[in-house]
């Protein structure tokens, strides 16, 4: 079953939340919360179309499958993508490069707060 990953609809800009505290977060954690933001705005607004013409909600595990059959020398995987979703990691350059191909944005949308689409 081959599968192509099609953007749903369009949505408003994320913001990057400050910790609990007030305290400013990390560029780390900064960097990590501005990709979380984007890719999981992007996964929501997704849909997979299959072969017999239906279409379901993106997966993690849908788009670790088409990454690795599209992207095969960028490892990535279903709990890979989870860190990434849930700002517990920052992505390597190349794994961004391949994410702003399959969702046909730029890469500066998943490191940059004024990235447009």
């Amino acid at each position: 079953m081959s599968a192509t990953v099609v953007p749903d609809a369009q949505s408003s800009e994320g913001e990057v939340a400050q910790r609990d505290g007030g305290e400013a977060p990390t560029p780390r954690q900064a960097a990590a919360a501005i990709f979380s933001s984007r890719l999981s705005e992007l996964i929501s607004e997704s849909v997979v179309a299959t072969d017999d013409g239906s279409t379901r909600s993106l997966t993690l595990y849908s788009l670790a499958q088409h990454l690795e059959l599209a992207y095969p020398d960028v490892p990535v995987s279903q709990s890979g993508l989870y860190r990434l979703i849930h700002g517990d990691a920052i992505p390597r350059l190349d794994l961004i490069i391949a994410l702003a191909r399959v969702f046909d944005v730029p890469p500066e949308y998943f490191v940059t707060v004024d990235a447009q689409r």
